[in-house]
């Protein structure tokens, strides 16, 4: 059984449908995508206690998150969760926060174009160009990759164009209730809805439209269920009972079999970014996954 916390925030997000109404198609979906253009920077509170810098590539912004006076223990490329149209939110700059003061991660997270103003084939060759920038960077220090719902997504599709590339790849990748597939044609996913307090099967069709662009939604740089998952590093994976993408985590893991997918009932979508003690857990189990990775 979910905890209290776990149960109340669902039943609140259920409740008031903020989320919801934010995923949901219709003639409303583009008013509210153009309503949040800009979303927060890590909190002051964030900045004060951790080494927070902010550079730029190719004219987007990426925050470096990093523990204060210390060297790190792992560096983490994160790419943030929001359906591949909406900015990183405050859950997200708390959650990588999190991780970097208590686990001593050194975080980077690019805040990369989004749809309907680019679509996949651009927002993945712009990735896929960051991608290489971070790797000279950090030299040849291992490192993770990951990412949460789309950017769980990005992660996979960005690991897959690696591979083709013969470009070198993360340690291992961590994917927080990722987007795999941007058709919401599974049955269950139907039977789901009337419990997720976030997602709804119309808000994901219509955004993955919007993403996929002149590219079928097929193409595994959309979908990377569809892709080649041979020769990838180990993966990570989380996904909620709660959540309609759950579908997509249990398809990678029917796939896949080696994949370690951590799947809890009664759990709402990206329930381990949050603060749960369930959250608290799964970020623990993050933790000794990358340390065990880079080591």
């Amino acid at each position: 059984m979910p905890s209290f916390a776990a149960s109340f925030v669902g039943f609140m997000l259920r409740t008031t449908g903020h989320y919801r109404r934010m995923f949901t198609g219709g003639p409303q979906f583009q008013k509210n995508i153009s309503k949040v253009r800009s979303g927060p920077q890590p909190a002051p509170a964030v900045k004060a206690g951790l080494d927070v810098r902010q550079s730029t590539f190719q004219g987007r912004t990426v925050w470096h998150i990093a523990p204060k006076g210390r060297a790190p223990s792992a560096h983490v490329l994160f790419w943030h969760g929001g359906g591949y149209v909406y900015p990183a939110t405050s859950v997200h700059w708390k959650f990588l926060s999190h991780m970097a003061a208590q686990y001593g991660w050194s975080v980077t997270a690019p805040l990369y174009p989004l749809a309907p103003e680019n679509a996949a084939a651009h927002i993945t060759s712009w990735a896929n160009d960051y991608y290489a920038a971070y790797r000279d960077e950090i030299g040849h220090k291992p490192f993770v990759m990951g990412g949460d719902s789309a950017g769980g997504g990005l992660t996979a599709a960005l690991a897959q164009m690696a591979r083709d590339a013969a470009q070198p790849l993360p340690a291992a990748l961590l994917l927080i209730c990722p987007w795999l597939n941007l058709d919401p044609a599974h049955p269950d996913q139907l039977k789901t809805e009337p419990r997720d307090g976030i997602l709804t099967i119309s808000g994901i069709s219509e955004g993955g439209t919007l993403y996929a662009g002149d590219l079928p939604r097929t193409d595994p740089r959309c979908s990377p269920i569809f892709g080649n998952w041979d020769g990838l590093p180990s993966i990570l994976a989380f996904a909620g009972g709660d959540d309609i993408l759950v579908t997509d985590s249990r398809a990678l893991k029917a796939k896949l079999p080696s994949v370690e997918v951590t799947e809890l009932s009664g759990m709402m979508h990206d329930w381990p970014i949050f603060s749960f003690s369930e959250s608290r857990k799964a970020q623990a189990q993050m933790a000794d996954f990358v340390a065990q990775a880079v080591t």
